[in-house]
């Protein structure tokens, strides 16, 4: 499997560097081998480990759709055609962080896809993943407060114009921030939208509520100021050749907008979400003990007969 993973991105890599003009539409605008593989393999190994279980413990078919839509998506704001415009509009730069480090991660968070790559990753790669420094290393990143703090900093570093303009200009810094934001991305939201109750999760439904708000809060000032400051903060766009379907004013407007509002909205769905789980867990222990029926005057009450749970 990975030997026709591999042969697959070798005929991209060439058709990218000798005959862009017969490139796919799937196919990359400039060819990378870390993102290639890191999207193609991730779905391979998923869908690898998802046939070898057994029909009862596979994953919903909502699951495998939010997964492979979060995959895919984050494949093609990095590999194909829309990777150009994102070097030419400021807006199309917004767009291609905003699926990086939020609905792409997002998707793939929420398809929980634990069990199916753990069963489709080879074995040899299975055990060097858990060499002893990384599962450290995972438990420093989904601290509270350092999950937080890297997903804030990441969010305004990459609007900040000397970092958006250093990756327009450095293929190579442009690749290493894709990939941190979307390795931060899937870090975050599986923090936040991870279904099981403590201590089997890292953090408590409350604790993910208040991790989504404590990130929401920069991003709303920060999308507001670029949206309506009239000073030019993205200007160098005209030296490296500003498509002409917007003007720079309503390209840094509109780039503003898709960090303040989508954010924004997202977020809102993000508290929701472990707040649901909170209540399917709680549901969960109920069912396991059994009701407490409560006393009211003579008789014994179940209370779900008023709260409908």
């Amino acid at each position: 499997m990975f030997a026709l993973v591999l042969v697959l991105g070798l005929v991209l890599s060439w058709l990218s560097d000798v005959h862009p003009a017969a490139m796919p539409f799937f196919g990359p605008w400039e060819f990378s081998w870390a993102e290639y593989l890191g999207s193609v393999l991730a779905l391979t190994w998923y869908f690898r480990g998802v046939v070898s279980m057994s029909p009862a413990a596979r994953p919903a078919l909502w699951r495998r759709a939010s997964y492979t839509i979060g995959v895919a998506s984050m494949y093609a704001v990095t590999q194909t055609r829309l990777a150009y415009l994102a070097l030419h509009l400021f807006a199309a730069t917004q767009v291609q962080q905003f699926v990086l480090h939020d609905t792409g991660p997002f998707l793939v968070a929420l398809a929980w896809p634990g069990d199916g790559l753990q069963q489709g990753i080879p074995p040899s790669l299975l055990r060097h993943l858990q060499w002893r420094p990384i599962p450290i290393l995972l438990r420093i990143l989904r601290q509270p407060a350092v999950a937080a703090l890297l997903f804030i900093l990441l969010l305004i570093g990459q609007v900040a114009p000397g970092v958006v303009f250093r990756m327009m200009l450095d293929r190579r810094f442009l690749d290493a921030m894709n990939i941190l934001m979307a390795v931060d991305g899937v870090l975050f939201w599986c923090l936040v939208l991870d279904p099981r109750p403590r201590p089997h999760a890292t953090v408590s439904f409350l604790t993910r509520m208040a991790l989504v708000f404590v990130v929401m809060l920069p991003v709303m000032p920060i999308g507001a100021y670029i949206t309506f400051t009239s000073h030019m903060l993205y200007g160098f766009y005209d030296y490296c050749g500003r498509l002409e379907w917007l003007s720079p004013s309503s390209d840094q407007c509109l780039g503003g907008l898709i960090l303040w509002i989508p954010s924004g909205l997202m977020s809102s769905i993000a508290i929701l979400l472990p707040l649901n789980a909170m209540r399917l867990a709680d549901e969960r222990e109920e069912r396991l003990v059994g009701r407490t029926l409560i006393k009211v005057g003579e008789r014994q009450v179940d209370p779900s007969a008023w709260t409908g749970r």
